[in-house]
């Protein structure tokens, strides 16, 4: 019944299909998905036990409306956003498209949700930490389109945000937000860095702070990014956003591309990162995972942890099971006692 569901969504357009999704796991429409033994694959990293190293990224959640129904479909970890301030529209429509053949999406977005009082309101409701103590929730947060210095309403959000998450990411990656990649240059990436932490002491918070990086940036800017990350002992790197470099598609659409085509410029990234960093700094890696292979790859290379998006919205929603499953044999087949056994393996 799920799967007959998921091909008429994938008929559907992308936006309106996205939209109904969110509506059927809210009512319940959803398998529950539980594994027995998840050992070999579990890690503690920033003080905080993940069962297995997948998760959802952000995007597909922005207003924190379904945490439940996606960690019953079997994600050890979910991030909620990104969210900003004010309630905004976003870009004009229609601003999602599929590249079936590609399996590849494009989107223009730019930020749509609610706002930061009903995200915080719907994360109060879910009563989540009772409910999946073992589970891990990670909130995104961005600025408004139209804010003029984004450090404040970083400031506002986290602020606001920070006691409700396992971790808190800054987005400073997204290619819809004009301007916003700016913040990935050397002096405005160690401004944001160096605020961000002075918030959280002034919180007497201990939450971790991640940074989401794009994929578009030269060698030159990972050189700094990794400097500035080693200098300020940031928790953690997002590895990596949309690009904006969607040449394999053949198409002058607006906007960023996920999906099987950024798997390896993703890649790339991570790899990078963490040689420059010595391994040093925690990496989620995100970006065309769609089988067991595609996870272990990034792991391999120097992530912890891995989200998908794209490929849940493909795949359906026994993809984060058969993934998980696929892992653990994978892992025993190669000889592993643990996932983090794996990690930078191929650096």
């Amino acid at each position: 019944m799920y799967n007959l569901a998921h091909q008429i969504l994938k008929k559907l357009n992308p936006e309106f299909a996205h939209n109904l999704s969110i509506k059927g796991l809210k009512l319940g429409l959803y398998p529950k998905i539980r594994f027995p033994n998840t050992e070999i694959l579990e890690q503690t990293i920033w003080g905080r036990r993940f069962q297995t190293p997948i998760g959802l990224s952000a995007g597909f959640d922005k207003n924190a409306e379904v945490i439940k129904p996606i960690l019953n479909l079997g994600f050890s970890f979910t991030e909620l956003g990104t969210v900003t301030p004010k309630a905004q529209l976003g870009n004009s429509k229609p601003r999602i498209h599929r590249f079936e053949s590609h399996e590849a999406l494009v989107n223009s977005l730019g930020f749509n949700n609610k706002g930061m009082d009903i995200f915080e309101k719907n994360i109060i409701n879910s009563n989540i930490k009772e409910n999946f103590q073992d589970k891990i929730i990670g909130i995104n947060i961005g600025n408004n389109k139209n804010t003029k210095e984004i450090i404040d309403d970083l400031e506002v959000a986290f602020n606001r945000l920070h006691r409700l998450g396992d971790y808190i990411v800054i987005n400073l990656s997204s290619p819809n937000t004009p301007g916003l990649r700016e913040n990935l240059k050397s002096n405005n990436f160690e401004k944001i860095v160096n605020h961000l932490h002075r918030l959280r002491d002034k919180n007497h918070s201990k939450v971790p702070i991640l940074f989401k990086i794009s994929p578009d940036i030269s060698d030159q800017e990972k050189k700094d990014i990794a400097l500035i990350s080693l200098a300020n002992d940031i928790d953690g790197l997002i590895l990596t956003n949309t690009s904006i470099d969607k040449s394999t598609l053949n198409t002058n659409l607006e906007g960023g591309m996920s999906g099987r085509p950024l798997f390896f410029k993703s890649n790339k990234v991570i790899r990078d990162l963490f040689t420059l960093t010595s391994g040093k700094i925690k990496i989620i890696g995100v970006g065309g995972v769609f089988d067991a292979n595609d996870v272990l790859t990034k792991l391999k290379l120097g992530a912890s942890l891995v989200q998908i998006y794209t490929s849940f919205t493909f795949k359906g929603p026994y993809h984060v099971q058969k993934l998980t499953n696929d892992l653990i044999s994978l892992i025993q087949q190669q000889g592993y006692r643990n996932i983090k056994d794996v990690i930078g393996q191929h650096s």
